[in-house]
């Protein structure tokens, strides 16, 4: 997951209107329909490498809500070792053409500083377990339809979700359907070729992780899928010109980035609602 994009972005303005509690042992954001509508699902956000106190995706995680009627969750899987939002800013001193190269010296020992920890810490050998332990101790607590939103390091896991190779005491997956943004770290073409429940991925052509060679892979893939678990079960979703971390901190200034952005929030509420919101039992 160590890539330039991975650290860049922009820091959202606005104000979440979720809060904060502790949900199957993890202090979680946790945001609900509005005006006190019941909820037709759950969906469970396994944030970037900024966690779960960032803004923009606490924003996100509350649009969710809203656009599909559901209680979100998004708890902290990284025991407090995430990257902190200033980096941005930091990333922006290193990369740009106008600051003088000694001006960038400090900045990068302060995100290589950041980054090693985040990367040992949160090795999937220690990461998966909570994230699956989350999932197992959610699906056997509600009988609502349970989704899975992953970006960057959170989309390897609803990645591993979807191949439902684990399942509760009673037989039951972890969960219903699963969709990803820019997905890190996927051992291609093993992940997908493992994915058995209903997935939809957004990715950029400028994407520096999952790359157009590795999306065109798992178009075929998807296709292949389709003849054995049914048709509109599977997306990849390709958008022009849109960067790593596009649809969780591109710049709301631009409004090319923020059409991308828009884009993929609207493939997550759309497959969502067909996926979760309106499964049937």
């Amino acid at each position: 997951m160590a890539c330039k994009d991975c650290v860049s972005g922009t820091l959202h303005e606005g104000t979440p209107v979720g809060r904060e509690e502790t949900v199957h042992g993890r202090i979680t954001y946790v945001t609900e329909p509005p005006n006190g509508a019941a909820a037709k699902g759950i969906v469970v956000i396994i944030p970037d490498a900024f966690g779960w106190k960032l803004v923009n995706s606490r924003i996100l995680a509350d649009n969710y809500a809203e656009r599909c009627q559901v209680t979100v969750y998004m708890p902290d899987f990284m025991d407090g070792y995430v990257l902190d939002a200033s980096l941005m800013d930091t990333f922006h001193t290193i990369t740009d053409s106008q600051t003088p190269i000694y001006y960038k010296i400090f900045p990068g020992f302060r995100v290589i500083s950041h980054m090693v920890p985040f990367l040992y810490y949160q090795r999937q050998s220690i990461t998966e377990p909570r994230v699956f332990d989350f999932f197992t101790n959610l699906r056997e607590s509600t009988t609502l339809p349970i989704g899975a939103a992953g970006f960057c390091w959170g989309g390897k896991f609803v990645v591993l979700l979807c191949a439902d190779s684990e399942k509760t005491s009673s037989g039951k997956s972890l969960i219903d359907a699963g969709y990803t943004a820019h997905p890190s770290n996927l051992v291609m073409p093993t992940d997908i070729d493992n994915v058995k429940l209903p997935l939809c991925i957004s990715n950029g052509t400028l994407d520096i992780q999952l790359k157009p060679a590795g999306m065109e892979t798992i178009k075929g893939i998807f296709k292949e899928k389709e003849k054995e678990f049914g048709t509109g079960k599977f997306e990849m979703n390709v958008i022009e010109g849109a960067r790593h971390g596009f649809a969780v901190r591109g710049n709301p200034g631009d409004e090319e980035e923020k059409k991308r952005g828009q884009l993929a929030e609207d493939q997550a509420v759309d497959f969502f609602k067909r996926w979760v919101v309106q499964r049937k039992a």
